[in-house]
């Protein structure tokens, strides 16, 4: 039983090779999972995104590797042994939850995600974010997750350019980033609970909850509304207290309680 906050990478790396095998990078256009899949650091086996039956888990960052043009390459060394150091893959990320997308276009058909631009990672000053997962993801018990990629610069075509003679493995061509936070046990069930009482799932939330359960006689049915009374009177004054501090998100400040 505890609280997690987790990470999960994926990286793309060169194969020695000069960038042309179709068996080591995506063609452009195609979606693929970071979790299983034939391209790049993927676990033994691949893994399922199967949340399971005493576990709540919320998604609160994705990002990927910026960049739009893929002349925008750097290398390093002279021919024949010219080495490929960064490429841009123009790469977008999209949350799969079972068979839904998170993303989609106005006619709630499937779409590619959001663009490594506006989501960077790593950021760096020149790749500022201008996108942010907000409300963030919840992934409930029984079901499967699922983060999928999508490159839109061809690195075979770009391979077949010339303009250099080696993709080092030591270059990341591609990487994406998932942060999120595990609840298991029954803090995955106080999370369960405050989702059904409307108040957002959060570390403090969930402390805060499992704090006055322990004050209070238990969660019998008659004392349900008295719960959710408490509850809610303890986030209306977490959203005065960030107010007053300046540290409240946008979506606070639609109210004046």
């Amino acid at each position: 039983m505890a609280i997690r906050k987790q990470i999960y990478t994926w990286e793309l790396h060169g194969d020695g090779g000069d960038g042309s095998s179709l068996a080591n990078y995506p063609r452009a256009g195609t979606s693929h999972s970071i979790l299983w899949g034939p391209y790049g650091n993927i676990q033994a086996g691949g893994q399922t995104g199967l949340v399971k039956e005493n576990e709540f888990v919320v998604i609160e960052k994705i990002a990927a590797t910026p960049g739009i043009s893929a002349n925008d390459f750097q290398t390093t060394g002279v021919a024949p042994n010219v080495q490929l150091t960064k490429w841009r893959p123009n790469m977008f990320i999209n949350l799969i939850i079972d068979t839904t997308n998170y993303y989609q276009d106005p006619q709630n058909v499937w779409a590619s995600g959001v663009s490594g631009t506006a989501s960077p990672y790593p950021q760096l000053t020149i790749d500022a974010p201008y996108y942010e997962l907000w409300p963030p993801v919840y992934v409930l018990p029984h079901q499967t997750v699922d983060i999928r990629y999508t490159l839109y610069n061809d690195i075979q075509l770009s391979a077949a350019a010339g303009s250099w003679n080696i993709i080092p493995q030591s270059t990341i061509l591609a990487a994406v980033y998932v942060e999120y936070t595990l609840y298991d046990g029954t803090d995955a069930m106080m999370a369960q609970k405050l989702l059904k009482l409307g108040i957002p799932v959060t570390v403090a939330t969930v402390e805060n909850y499992r704090r006055l359960l322990l004050e209070q006689k238990g969660l019998e049915t008659d004392t349900f509304q008295h719960y959710l009374k408490l509850m809610q009177d303890e986030n209306q004054r977490q959203k005065k207290q960030d107010k007053i501090q300046g540290i409240a998100r946008y979506t606070r400040y639609g109210s004046e309680d």
